[in-house]
């Protein structure tokens, strides 16, 4: 007699006052409904339902055990949902360009669990939350509010210097109808806590509104790099990794921010500590 079955047929029917209700709510047929509550009432030696042929009514000691058996299924329940959790893959979307040593390190820490990576803009990775596409996004947040914070500088193939002079890109008189040397924004990046700033300091220092471009595919930005002499905002283990030297902007601190959002219920918080403590490490963060 599979108990577990007895008393979600049990709890069903009792609170239906059907059997043939209680056997649509455990999606099956209404005899099989029956020999479950049957074989519990064995089982257990006791009856815990009058059957008339218009009704169903508890016994008394139907009507005591009813609170217990349905604790019993909630449970039950709560931990058939929980395995479902832990053997369900875990989708988690994320910028482009993370290392893949960090996601190896964040699957290694999830040992067991299918785990997916999603690399979208920020809006898609938003969008494939609130769709259920993603169980896990990191989403732009103004660095003062966020939850994990990566120092930006500049990636270059010819450093200068400790820090990066944004008027070393200033264009001399003779210069002026030249293409070049470009500041280039990556699309996560192209936001008010991070343009705006790098926009009114790089005026500042002469720079035209052309030496300051958005979104260009990174092979494209990498190739005039090491082509042109054209710089690259990033985090220091993103310049690395592509072999460029990085150095701070001076005098322009700049921060990428980001909030870390789940679905209710689908990751653990010790498991979410560990994806953000792996995640924090493997992006270069502040905190």
């Amino acid at each position: 007699m599979d108990l577990a079955a007895g008393l979600r047929a049990f709890v069903a029917v009792a609170d239906q006052r059907s059997f043939t209700r209680g056997a649509e709510l455990c999606a099956v047929p209404q005899p099989v409904i029956s020999r479950r509550l049957a074989g519990l009432e064995r089982q257990l030696g006791v009856s815990l339902l009058a059957r008339t042929s218009r009704s169903v009514e508890l016994t008394d000691v139907g009507s005591r055990m009813l609170p217990y058996a349905r604790e019993v299924v909630t449970r039950l329940e709560r931990i058939e949902s929980l395995a479902r959790e832990e053997t369900a893959e875990l989708v988690i979307a994320l910028p482009a360009g993370v290392d893949p040593r960090t996601l190896a390190a964040v699957r290694r820490g999830l040992a067991g669990r299918p785990t997916r990576f999603l690399e979208l803009p920020a809006v898609e990775r938003d969008r494939a939350l609130r769709a259920g596409e993603a169980d896990l996004a990191l989403l732009p947040q103004a660095p003062d509010h966020a939850e994990l914070s990566i120092r930006l500088g500049v990636g270059t193939a010819d450093p200068a210097g400790r820090e990066f002079r944004l008027d070393r890109l200033r264009r001399t008189g003779r210069q002026r109808d030249r293409s070049g040397p470009t500041l280039h924004l990556d699309d996560e990046d192209d936001t008010p806590a991070v343009r705006d700033p790098l926009l009114r300091a790089a005026y500042a220092h002469g720079l035209r509104a052309d030496q300051v471009a958005v979104g260009l595919p990174r092979t494209e930005v990498l190739t005039r790099v090491y082509e042109l002499g054209d710089c690259l905002v990033c985090p220091r283990p993103e310049a690395e990794r592509h072999g460029l030297s990085w150095q701070p902007i001076a005098g322009l601190p700049l921060l990428r921010g980001y909030l870390a959002r789940s679905r209710p219920g689908r990751i653990e918080p010790d498991a979410l500590e560990l994806i953000m403590d792996r995640l924090r490490r493997g992006l270069g963060a502040d905190g």
